[in-house]
């Protein structure tokens, strides 16, 4: 049986509000404080859903080897419109919103010497927009569905792309200022630049499934959310990384030569940008 897709007659515009305040603080004469609020609210954002389920209803799968239970929405096999399998409405009917406060901490070059370090504490909270699942069975795109079709605030709690902690610092010195030997010993010490950026986040967030297992009965394998958990449950482990620069500028008559030494992760932390989310 074939899949169509319709548009919702109540589907809309996404409508975007975003609202932020700073103060900055200048205590030295080249360096300065900023403390920045940003808040963003997303309504009417697309999605795609399956609107051909069967009867709704709850059924419990129970833990191998334990008493413990847990009960499971499912949709029986008496779908509405017998002669498809998914009738996929493209609405305008998630939500999304972000909280994030920023401290920052910016020394203007002075002195040959510049900095910045920014720390953002930040949460975003939505119920899976997400209208870019257009191909039924398709495993990428059936993982996008939200997971009860007929409760979406099931499904509200940290975004996908939630960074709850970011620290960046950056910073440039060049040795041109210093007053030192003259000469050829002063051309070996001068001319030379140091820079580096330190990168620390947390991990950001995933669902726990249990394979390609339909424990709602809607069809699809790939949106179920393992019993006993929830959206977005778990997190990946936190990335840091350290990216050092170093640079020499040797005069060569009227030209200039540039050396460049650049690393990317120089102490080859492992980093986990993805598991392997199958629970139990």
């Amino acid at each position: 049986r074939p899949s169509i897709f319709y548009i919702d007659k109540d589907f809309a515009n996404s409508r975007l509000m975003q609202a932020n305040t700073a103060v900055e603080w200048q205590f030295q004469r080249d360096t300065s404080l900023t403390v920045t609020y940003l808040f963003v609210d997303g309504a009417d954002l697309p999605r795609s859903i399956d609107r051909n389920l069967g009867t709704a209803s709850t059924r419990t799968f129970t833990l191998a080897g334990s008493n413990t239970t847990f009960p499971y929405h499912f949709y029986g096999p008496d779908r509405p419109f017998a002669n498809f399998t998914r009738v996929i409405g493209f609405e305008a009917t998630a939500e999304s919103r972000y909280h994030g406060l920023t401290l920052e901490l910016t020394r203007r070059l002075a002195n040959h010497l510049q900095y910045r370090a920014a720390y953002t504490l930040g949460k975003v909270e939505d119920t899976v927009p997400d209208a870019t699942a257009v191909v039924p069975g398709n495993a990428g795109d059936d993982l996008k569905y939200a997971s009860n079709p007929m409760d979406f605030d099931a499904d509200r709690t940290a975004g996908n792309n939630d960074q709850r902690h970011r620290l960046v610092v950056s910073a440039v010195y060049d040795t041109n200022g210093l007053a030192g030997p003259q000469g050829f010993a002063g051309t070996l010490v001068r001319n030379w630049s140091f820079s580096a950026i330190f990168t620390a986040q947390s991990g950001q967030p995933y669902t726990a499934r249990v394979g390609a297992v339909d424990l709602n009965g809607d069809g699809n394998t790939r949106n179920d959310i393992a019993p006993g958990t929830v959206r977005n449950e778990f997190r990946l482990p936190s990335i840091v990384t350290f990216d050092p620069r170093v640079a020499r500028e040797i005069p060569i008559g009227q030209a200039r030569l540039h050396l460049i030494w650049e690393a990317f992760n120089l102490f080859n932390r492992d980093n986990i940008n993805g598991v392997d989310t199958t629970y139990y």
